[in-house]
């Protein structure tokens, strides 16, 4: 394989225009995430892709179910994505011409369906990765807005500095691009986000990496990939974290038009957050839970 092929396991042109489905940067994130690791996984060009590829790629997630670092319903995802731009590439006539069926297809017959609910991050969980994270100031933070507040990735990278942020109560609130309403940040949030910006370097973004530029999806999303490894639990994204807010403010008894006003969503659309087994989990690690508030790290 050539330095060519390495570089580019997918065309930029044909990304280009598969991309065109999403309708948001969250998602795009996603897809691209799973194109490349199973690239990085075959060590070729996507349009390459053979049988054997495909279940070498079957057994890897397998075998990462098994151990509990992947769950089923992510394995799921993760073929539908490919399964998804595989047919793409049929329909572009660049992979598998004449085929009825991509090699993705046949697997997810027998894949966990996706629950009718949202995917969320049980309790003990969101404990080890946070416990996990403690080191990193800015991972931390970035964990507890999407656990406290409810902030999109897409939200998060965004923000530029103190100046977006208006103190309300004992909380604060930000205005975010995209809410008609202003979004609020709990106490508890508000303290690590206060002190991560007096601690923070004076960057144009208020997150940023190494060379002082602005983080993108797919940082927050190998941020995710790192401390979840690092917590020895199953590989949650960060919309899963996200997802945890809204089934928190259910489970604490905020009502549909409560809870979607926080999470930028339709009350329609919130009503995928209420699910009885989160309760549930609450309850059972109410002596040892933080009562739903992140301490320091």
């Amino acid at each position: 394989m050539n330095r060519e092929e390495i570089q580019e396991p997918v065309s930029r042109h044909l990304w280009e225009q598969f991309k065109k489905r999403f309708k948001s940067d969250t998602t795009e994130a996603s897809y691209w995430s799973d194109i490349l690791e199973f690239c990085r996984q075959t060590g070729k060009p996507f349009v390459r892709t053979d049988r054997e590829d495909v279940r070498r790629y079957y057994e890897y997630t397998t075998k990462r179910v098994k151990e509990g670092r992947l769950s089923p319903i992510t394995r799921t995802k993760k073929f539908r994505e490919l399964h998804s731009f595989a047919s793409f590439l049929m329909e572009q006539g660049v992979y598998m011409p004449g085929s009825e069926y991509d090699y993705f297809y046949p697997y997810l017959k027998n894949m966990k369906k996706e629950s009718r609910l949202a995917d969320h991050v049980p309790v003990r969980d969101m404990d080890a990765l946070l416990g996990a994270a403690c080191g990193d100031r800015m991972a931390y933070t970035i964990l507890t807005l999407l656990y406290r507040a409810g902030l999109t990735s897409t939200e998060i990278i965004s923000l530029r500095g103190e100046a977006d942020f208006l103190e309300y109560g004992e909380g604060a609130c930000v205005t975010l691009s995209g809410r008609e309403e202003p979004c609020y940040i709990p106490e508890d949030a508000w303290e690590i986000l206060r002190d991560y910006m007096a601690w923070r370097e004076r960057f144009p973004t208020l997150f940023y990496n190494r060379s002082g530029r602005p983080l993108n999806t797919m940082y927050i999303s190998r941020m995710m990939k790192k401390y979840c490894a690092a917590a020895g639990i199953p590989d949650y994204s960060a919309q899963d974290v996200r997802n945890s807010c809204a089934f928190n403010l259910f489970a604490y008894g905020a009502d549909d038009v409560q809870a979607a006003e926080q999470m930028g969503r339709t009350v329609r659309q919130i009503q995928r957050y209420r699910g009885a087994l989160y309760r549930k989990e609450l309850r059972e690690h109410a002596a040892d839970l933080v009562k739903i508030r992140i301490e320091k790290p």
